[in-house]
């Protein structure tokens, strides 16, 4: 690997970009003697030695051709099998990784560049995928890349770098056949602005396909902006139990192995475990941790630290500049330089100051201060302090609250003070959809954990007419034609879990979905369920609404037929747009409007996270989110449909058809590109397939009459 840049192209490249290359990869070398984590005993060890391989939120099943397990009885929920955050940089040509402060970012990117310098990835390694102990080896391949690490804290040097430094390197490096790993590690005063600059340089990746960019940020900063559609975005996983007992073992040896060192839920957070390893402590509550790690690690240091690291906070200053501050002069420990730990610190200070100071620094920046303020909102709680900063928290504007009940509710969104205070600002959010998706997405569980009140079995009126069916995007929707249709009600929503629960409960039918038990999945829609499931849902709640006086006696719940699915989505709008793609909100793509693969959740939400979503006729989640099953069938042949447009009454609605027979899917799920997640694109699964992404929502209609 040293000898990447050979002597020939050394005398080919300009003085400039040959030193830049040098220093990069001169950089990348020494990554690993980088003090990663102290021992009590006072053994550092160093990046190279303590790495912990990280896993993303993204599963072996989830890249599988979906759907494709059958149901059977007495099945049991399979665990998910993850990636790791290395493989996702391997199989990807423009990769964004998220994760909170602490969760490993940096360390990650700094370690692939040390090895991508160095030894490489010459031997494939096993490694533990889940908690449940499967493990699969992970390897990189033979592909050899030359690093270049940024790390980035303001939007003039993200401007410099991709303007006018990182074009520069891949014009050289194309013309010498060199590939480049370029990793641009952004804090959030660079991550906000990002996107708009960085577009240009998407744009030069894809034109020269053998180079990688790793973009690194967090999940909040970035959840702002829309990200173009070959741009994947992956979020890292916290540490496993395993993969810390691994740790522990190693570093501490097998008679603290066994130990109840860093078990605790905080140190699932990289930086905090490497406090606990260090302390031998726990590590339940991170401010807990945070004070045992000082009296043992630092002694005499902590009012010095805490007062450092707020007025930095406080007065807006980069972390980097604290950063190196703490690494060169004042304290040689490692982990105070991690931005997790720096916030502890300031919290620690800010909870002997008056509470309006923590409720006037939450207002002036929520999203770089919300770790500091709930951090000292733990600490006041623990002593019984809490009510007047929660108080002035939910106070202001409505933003001010909403935002303001997000970071409170964990601690207090269940207590008979606040409960209700809380669960409206929470439904607020979610119905507004004013906040980042990200904020609404937690704003859901939250909503479900304390009674979402919304009626989420509502229908919306279709009534008779005519539309236009199909669309000229893609050859299985083709050619449009003009269907007529008689009036329908529709699900608002999709159904969602606490309504399939209620009919698995009363029927002992099998449902392997892990949703069931999930009190933040109450209003997120029912998947893991087959087309018989989702039939046999609707028989039982037409006996339900029947004797309840819901629906008459001559209408029945049943799935929808595609036209009906897809005129419910599309309402009355023809084909439009540079793509012939039609939206259930119009035909100009906006990325706030589904749940989605730009989204990044990777997993479904609350229903109606996505107002902007909202079908003519009034129907929300109809684009991504979760694919819906039709009552229409298929074919046998994934790829190419037996029954094709224009539609015919042409024994396409046939419920007894075999089981190798597939039955449509429509409106994509969370991890669909928008060609997939609209009203017109057509999707298929056997009829006992099941996957997390695949759900349904009902239609109420008349009973049809048989020929007399």
């Amino acid at each position: 690997m040293h000898t990447i840049i050979s002597d020939s192209i050394k005398n080919t490249m300009d003085t400039i970009t040959l030193d830049t290359f040098q220093r990069q990869r001169a950089a990348a070398e020494s990554f690993g003697n980088e003090p990663l984590l102290i021992l009590r005993d006072g053994t550092t060890v160093d990046l190279a030695s303590g790495y912990i391989p990280l896993l993303a939120r993204f599963t072996h099943e989830d890249k599988a051709a979906k759907g494709l397990r059958k149901r059977s009885a007495g099945d049991k929920p399979e665990p998910p099998v993850y990636f790791s955050a290395l493989e996702l940089v391997r199989d990807n040509e423009l990769l964004l990784l998220t994760g909170s402060g602490g969760s490993g970012k940096t360390t990650f990117a700094k370690h692939l560049c040390f090895r991508l310098a160095t030894s490489g990835f010459v031997h494939a390694r096993p490694l533990v995928r889940n908690d449940f102990g499967d493990t699969r080896e992970e390897a990189w391949g033979s592909e050899r890349f030359l690093p270049c690490y940024f790390t980035v804290d303001n939007p003039h040097l993200l401007q410099t770098l991709v303007s006018v430094t990182i074009p520069a390197l891949i014009s050289t490096a194309s013309k010498e056949g060199l590939a480049l790993m370029v990793v641009i590690d952004t804090n959030d005063d660079a991550a906000g602005a990002s996107f708009d600059l960085l577009q240009p340089l998407f744009s030069s990746f894809l034109e020269h396909k053998k180079h990688r960019l790793l973009l690194l940020g967090t999940a909040d900063v970035f959840s702002h902006s829309v990200l173009p559609t070959n741009v994947l975005r992956h979020a890292l996983l916290p540490l496993l139990k395993t993969h810390r007992r691994q740790a522990v073992l190693r570093h501490l040896g097998s008679e603290l192995s066994e130990s109840m060192i860093a078990t605790g839920s905080s140190t699932e957070t990289p930086a905090l475990f490497a406090l606990a390893l260090q302390a031998r402590h726990r590590g339940d509550r991170a401010e807990e941790l945070l004070d045992s790690w000082l009296s043992i690690a630092l002694p005499g240091a902590a009012q010095t630290l805490t007062e450092k690291a707020y007025n930095h906070i406080s007065q807006g200053q980069s972390l980097a500049a604290l950063n190196h501050r703490f690494v060169t002069g004042t304290v040689d420990n490692p982990a105070v330089s991690c931005s997790v730990v720096q916030q502890l610190l300031a919290a620690r200070h800010l909870a002997g100051l008056p509470v309006d100071t923590a409720v006037e620094l939450f207002r002036q920046h929520p999203q770089a201060h919300t770790f500091v303020i709930k951090s000292c909102l733990v600490r006041l709680s623990a002593s019984g302090r809490s009510d007047d900063l929660v108080e002035g928290l939910l106070g202001g504007s409505p933003a001010d609250s909403q935002r303001g009940a997000l970071l409170v509710a964990d601690l207090v969104g269940e207590t008979e003070k606040f409960r209700d205070r809380v669960t409206n600002l929470m439904l607020d959010i979610v119905t507004q959809g004013t906040l980042p998706a990200s904020q609404r997405e937690k704003a859901g569980r939250i909503l479900s954990r304390l009674g979402d009140p919304r009626d989420l079995s509502l229908l919306a009126e279709v009534p008779a007419g005519s539309f236009t069916m199909g669309s000229h995007s893609h050859p299985n929707s083709q050619p449009p034609e003009n269907i007529t249709l008689h009036s329908f009600r529709i699900g608002v929503y999709p159904v969602v879990v606490r309504d399939y629960l209620a009919f698995t409960q009363e029927t002992a039918r099998d449902w392997v979905s892990p949703d069931g038990a999930d009190p933040e999945r109450l209003n997120a829609p029912a998947t893991d369920l087959t087309w018989h499931d989702a039939r046999e849902y609707c028989t039982w709640l037409t006996h339900r609404w029947r004797a309840s006086g819901t629906i008459g006696s001559h209408e029945q719940v049943r799935l929808p037929t595609e036209p009906e699915w897809e005129r419910a989505a599309r309402g009355d709008q023809q084909d439009g747009g540079n793509e012939g793609l039609i939206y259930p909100w119009g035909t100009t793509w906006d990325g706030d409007g589904a749940n989605c693969e730009t989204t990044g959740f990777n997993t479904t939400c609350a229903v109606g996270l996505f107002p902007k979503g909202r079908s003519p006729y009034g129907c929300l989640d109809m684009a991504g989110h979760a694919w819906e099953w039709c009552s229409t069938l298929w074919g046998e042949d994934m790829a190419t449909p037996s029954f094709r447009y224009p539609w015919r009454d042409d024994g396409r609605e046939a419920p007894d058809a075999t089981e190798k027979i597939r039955r449509v899917l429509r409106g994509g799920c969370f991890s669909s590109p928008k060609v997939k997640a609209n009203c017109t694109y057509r999707g298929s699964l056997e009829p006992s397939g099941y996957w997390r992404g695949n759900g349904f929502r009902i239609v109420v209609a008349q009973v049809e009459q048989s020929p007399s």
